[in-house]
């Protein structure tokens, strides 16, 4: 959506444009159950409706508690980072507005590395994801 610079007010309407088959089926029944046009859907309301169709509870489980047991391990940092993003994605604390678990991201991020990266990041005590991750 950023490549494409799509306005935050007309995301759910160019996500559903780009729906094909039984998702734009799926959305269509979204629509009609909620009695709305898909302008007058948030961007996040129309998130975690999709996730529930396609990635179901169970899954989602698993991905919270991976996140949970997340280290760095032998990672880069580069590869803890796109593992740590791709399992916020299906975290429950991580829906909603990013203000809302911005510490907590950085909490759990910051724990979750080796231990040498935790000593000089640590003490800086960074509640900026963005400004964490470039520090690492």
């Amino acid at each position: 959506m950023r490549a494409q610079q799509v306005p935050e007010g007309q995301r759910v309407e160019f996500a559903a444009y780009m729906l094909r088959n039984d998702a734009q089926h799926w959305w269509q029944g979204i629509l009609q159950l909620l009695g709305r046009e898909a302008i007058d859907i948030s961007w996040e309301k129309f998130s975690v409706e999709f996730y529930k169709k396609y990635f179901p509870e169970c899954f989602r489980t698993a991905k919270e508690l991976e996140l949970l047991q997340l280290k760095q391990g032998n990672m880069t940092v580069s590869e803890y980072i796109r593992k740590f993003e791709e399992l916020c994605r299906f975290s429950n604390i991580c829906q909603g507005a990013p203000a809302a678990y911005e510490k907590w991201k950085c909490i759990k991020f910051e724990g979750g590395l080796r231990e040498e990266l935790l000593a000089h990041v640590g003490p800086m005590e960074i509640q900026n994801f963005v400004e964490l991750v470039n520090k690492s």
